[in-house]
């Protein structure tokens, strides 16, 4: 019962921050929860998995990212607390996941049954109107990050996030960002120094 409660509360909060004012719209879904506590650096989903859930993050931080065969990491995104994540074009293709996902802080999540949300939608329009939101952050997100990755110099790149993922700035360590925006820890701090606010 704790759970639920605890389990309702962040959604709550999550759904209201999307303009979804009843929380019994997670009703249909919510029975197919639970809480899932995720200790620094452990990881959430490694590549190769077929991992069926979405997360919602209550507080920590997770980062997503690539392996190259030669074992080079790359990093696709970060999410924290009021997001939601997961290897989600993998579940709905029936794949695996193409990436891994690790907390980079104690986590604390809602671990959501992906496959239970497609079923239970077709019956009830709010969650329909729910999965379609969910669906459609995810794209805006990975195409302005597209976007910022091709089109965009090293320093715009930068400054994109200063502007609009300024907490990473805080919170990561060098090597993450460097990565994140497709540059070298050199470059970084270079970039670091050029663009420090007040100058």
């Amino acid at each position: 019962m704790s759970d639920s409660i605890t389990i309702g509360k962040i959604l709550q909060s999550w759904l209201a921050s999307r303009g979804f004012g009843d929380p019994a719209v997670l009703q249909p879904w919510q029975a197919a929860m639970s809480l899932l506590p995720l200790d620094k650096g452990a990881f959430l989903v490694r590549a190769g998995d077929r991992d069926r859930h979405l997360y919602f993050i209550h507080y920590g931080l997770l980062r997503l990212f690539y392996t190259s065969a030669q074992g080079r990491e790359r990093n696709k995104a970060f999410y924290g607390p009021g997001q939601a994540t997961g290897a989600v074009s993998a579940a709905i293709a029936d794949s695996t996941a193409p990436f891994s996902v690790q907390a980079l802080e104690p986590c604390l999540l809602v671990q959501a049954d992906l496959g239970q949300l497609y079923r239970e939608a077709p019956r009830h329009p709010e969650l329909s109107r729910l999965l379609l939101q969910l669906l459609a952050d995810a794209f805006i997100r990975n195409e302005q990050r597209e976007a910022m990755l091709l089109t965009c110099s090293a320093e715009q790149r930068y400054q994109w996030v200063l502007d609009n993922e300024p907490e990473l700035i805080r919170c990561l360590p060098q090597f993450h960002l460097a990565s994140y925006i497709g540059v070298d820890a050199v470059s970084l701090s270079r970039l670091k120094r050029k663009l420090k606010p007040g100058q």
